[in-house]
């Protein structure tokens, strides 16, 4: 069993540096601008032989009135209720403030171990002016230094000792399937946190109708038939052009991470607006990654009965030809409609994903492929492909051994992989045809 820790504070105090600190890799987005991590960010740490899931939230800021402020309130309170324990993070060069004394009282209500850490203490004077957060009325504090890691491993070493006395077994997840690892992608406010919300069946991301309210990659577990799944909720991938904070940069790379880290990545497009250029470039990343993609057209309440299934997903193939194997999926985060199917078409996608296919079945194959249409004359040469095999999977590859593997010309290896999708499938996923010499 996991333990459940959550990290909170004021905003700007380093409660995501300290969460990347933790984790061992930099997972958060860290920033010295107040109210970066909006959103619950999950992630796993081991230590001691016990696995610990971290939780960082939005900065505790109840008089702000910006419009996000209530949201990441609740989702603090969220994240608490789920935790065995909590990480009150302080910042060492203010001292205490107002709204610390204001979280120290609040916390008290959960009954729940609460680790005090006075964090940037970097000097010898400023672990002297701890002295003060005593008078939060608290028996312990860590002084620390996230950014340089001073004092996280005695905060490590308390943390195992409560999860030990709490009666909390050491184990890492050992029995468990490997779980599938789903990405939810595509321009801002298309949806993605509220599909997300759906499939969890609950407020799990903070959904705003201001574009570009999440701006981590954000994982969240689901059981679906016996297999766990990681989906992972990134930031909106705006056009360089529109990338002109560095926090966006941040949001950007973050869902490029999220993309490598996926093994099956949904492409969200907003049914009113249609499938864009940047959506094109999207899938084409998704594509060359050698990711299974499946196209997500939400918000289809608003357009049904303007336009058809079938025209829809012809325009959005036209448009992004680099992914015209990808299922269509035509759903309404709004009203719930199909939202039960994503989850249900990603794991047949990496069923393709994981497949291989015998030698002796590729051949027999590759044969009748052949025979249907011979390759072409190539500057007066006969071209021949002999032999067919599939050395891997993540994404399907094949190797074909031809006596001129250089001349043989792209049309044909068109017709070689959709020859090939024709007979296996592979519904969703990208496959490579490597050629080589006989």
């Amino acid at each position: 069993m996991r333990q459940v820790i959550s990290v909170v504070g004021r905003p700007n105090v380093g409660k995501s540096t300290l969460f990347n600190r933790m984790l061992g890799y930099r997972k958060a987005i860290t920033e010295d601008t107040p109210g970066v991590t909006r959103d619950r960010n999950y992630g796993e740490f081991e230590y001691r032989g016990r696995v610990f899931v971290l939780i960082d939230t939005g900065g505790f800021e109840p008089s702000r009135e910006d419009g996000f402020s209530p949201l990441i309130g609740q989702q603090i309170e969220k994240s608490i209720d789920e935790s065995s324990m909590v990480l009150f993070l302080l910042d060492g060069r203010e001292g205490i403030l107002p709204e610390d004394k204001d979280i120290a009282r609040a916390l008290r209500r959960y009954g729940k171990p609460v680790f005090y850490i006075i964090n940037k203490i970097d000097s010898q004077k400023r672990e002297f002016n701890a002295f003060e957060f005593y008078e939060l009325g608290i028996e312990k504090y860590y002084p620390i230094s996230a950014l340089h890691g001073t004092g996280v491993e005695d905060l490590l070493e308390d943390i195992v000792r409560s999860a030990a006395e709490a009666g909390e077994a050491p184990g890492s997840g050992e029995g468990l399937s490997p779980a599938l690892k789903v990405a939810i992608i595509g321009r801002p406010n298309t949806g993605k946190s509220s599909i997300t919300n759906r499939i969890l069946k609950s407020d799990r991301m903070i959904v705003s109708e201001v574009p570009g309210t999440t701006r981590d990659a954000i994982d969240s577990r689901v059981a679906f038939k016996g297999r766990e799944i990681v989906l992972i909720d990134t930031a909106g991938l705006r056009k360089k052009s529109k990338v002109t904070k560095k926090i966006e940069e941040y949001s950007v790379s973050s869902a490029i991470r999220s993309v490598e880290k996926a093994q099956v990545v949904n492409l969200v497009i907003d049914a009113v607006e249609g499938a864009s250029h940047q959506d094109g470039s999207i899938a084409h990343l998704i594509a060359a990654r050698g990711k299974g993609v499946c196209i997500i057209v939400n918000k289809w309440d608003l357009v049904e009965g303007k336009m058809k299934q079938g025209e829809y997903s012809a325009a959005i193939m036209e448009s992004m030809p680099h992914v015209s194997f990808a299922p269509v999926l035509f759903v309404s985060a709004k009203t719930g409609r199909n939202i039960g199917k994503i989850i249900e078409t990603d794991t047949a996608i990496y069923g393709q994903l994981t497949r291989m296919i015998k030698t002796q079945d590729l051949n027999r194959a590759l044969d009748e492929i052949v025979q249907k249409l011979h390759p072409p004359y190539q500057q007066g040469k006969s071209l021949r492909i002999s032999y067919i095999n599939q050395p891997k999977a993540l994404p399907p590859t094949f190797i074909l051994f031809s006596n001129h593997p250089e001349r043989i010309p792209e049309h044909y290896k068109r017709y070689l992989e959709n020859s090939l999708r024709q007979k296996y499938g592979f519904r969703g996923v990208p496959i490579r045809l490597v050629f080589k010499k006989k």
